[in-house]
């Protein structure tokens, strides 16, 4: 695709990963000092992925009717609005209809600015197209944290900045023409594209899922496991970050890679690689040093799952049915990151030596159904 727009949807893309990075630590901190009880806070912020999954269908038909880039103005209004609102009136009943909003905005923004990148992409390329948004998403979910502390300075000041930045990305996207995705040769109805997706490809959803999965429960369990094994909070934030840093660093090559060898092969490899790693943690619990090794090798292979599975149904499926696999995929990562917190907190009652296994356990059952599906051909 044209370098100036892929630049400018991955810019735009950075600064959706910043909002959301910045938004989802800042409210709940802002819960958790109202003295509400962490339940609830939980339920309040699985609101945002409820709205990515309502949306999805109805973005499906919206960037078909009318193409990519109203699709993400509309993602960045909605975005935008919200996020104004939120300390207009800060209540727990308005933050969860505004983190619904922002989810079904966010998810509007990701969709238009995915099937974009996915439709106009060179397939030969395209593991080092959908690299290049996983670390744009990535550097800008990392960076958005260091926006949450502006409320101790100011209220309303880290949503201004937010506000500042959806602006910003409203003036970039308006610099590339709207495009449409491709059109059907047979015209079918919701449906049947659904059906299709899943009959051809349904297996290539499951990275999505895994990676939801995955992501959610670190970043809410993990640090509930590692205080009751009297591991600190910052050496828990050292690991996570090291997580995240990792798989930022190797995303590149490893959509390189998946180029050259093929995105279902490096996929095997990794998830391989991540269940044997999982499963090795077992034996480090109490052994820090060991635990950030294996994190940052975690975090090396299994941070790309996201993007190389999105490349490998690109490739997969025609490219008349790229809105509708994206809506799929959209939704499979939505459920994966609402029950990986879910699920998660049951495997903390687990004795210690237990508990990464059961990540070993995820991560090899979608190894083995990668080895052992194949797609199918799709005529439309």
């Amino acid at each position: 695709m044209q370098r100036f727009r892929f630049s400018i949807l991955l810019l735009v893309v950075f600064i959706s990963g910043l909002i959301q990075g910045a938004l989802i630590p800042l409210l709940s901190t802002l819960i958790e000092r109202d003295g509400n009880p962490a339940w609830l806070n939980g339920l309040n912020a699985t609101m945002l992925y409820l709205g990515v999954i309502v949306s999805a269908p109805l973005l499906e038909r919206f960037v078909r009717k009318y193409g990519f880039r109203p699709t993400i103005v509309l993602g960045i209004i909605l975005t935008a609005l919200a996020t104004f609102f939120l300390p207009l009136w800060p209540s727990l009943l308005m933050w969860a209809l505004m983190r619904f909003v922002i989810g079904f905005g966010d998810s509007a923004l990701h969709y238009g600015s995915q099937v974009w990148v996915t439709s106009a992409s060179d397939k030969r390329s395209l593991g080092r197209a959908m690299a290049y948004y996983g670390m744009a998403f990535s550097l800008g979910f990392a960076v958005g944290p260091l926006i949450a502390p502006l409320v101790d300075l100011h209220f309303w000041l880290p949503f201004l900045v937010l506000i500042i930045f959806c602006l910003a990305s409203l003036f970039l996207i308006f610099k590339v023409d709207n495009e449409y995705p491709e059109a059907e040769k047979v015209k079918t109805d919701s449906k049947g594209r659904i059906r299709l997706v899943l009959i051809g490809g349904g297996y290539t959803l499951l990275p999505a899922f895994t990676y939801g999965f995955l992501e959610a429960s670190l970043n809410a369990n993990l640090p509930i496991f590692t205080v009751r094994n009297d591991i600190g909070l910052t050496q828990t934030s050292t690991l996570i970050t090291t997580f995240i840093v990792t798989s930022i660093i190797v995303q590149l090559p490893l959509g390189r890679l998946a180029d050259h060898f093929g995105k279902k092969r490096i996929l095997q490899i990794v998830l391989t690689l991540g269940t044997l790693v999982f499963a090795i943690a077992n034996l480090a619990v109490d052994h820090y040093a060991w635990l950030l090794v294996l994190f940052a090798l975690a975090g090396a292979g299994l941070g790309s799952t996201y993007s190389l599975g999105l490349a490998h149904m690109t490739e997969v499926l025609p490219r008349s049915l790229l809105p509708t696999g994206n809506m799929l995929y959209s939704i499979s990562f939505s459920v994966g990151s609402i029950s990986g917190p879910m699920i998660g907190a049951f495997w903390i009652a687990l004795p210690k030596e237990v508990y990464f296994l059961m990540y070993a356990l995820i991560l090899g059952i979608l190894a083995v159904s990668l080895f052992t599906a194949k797609a199918k051909p799709i005529d439309v």
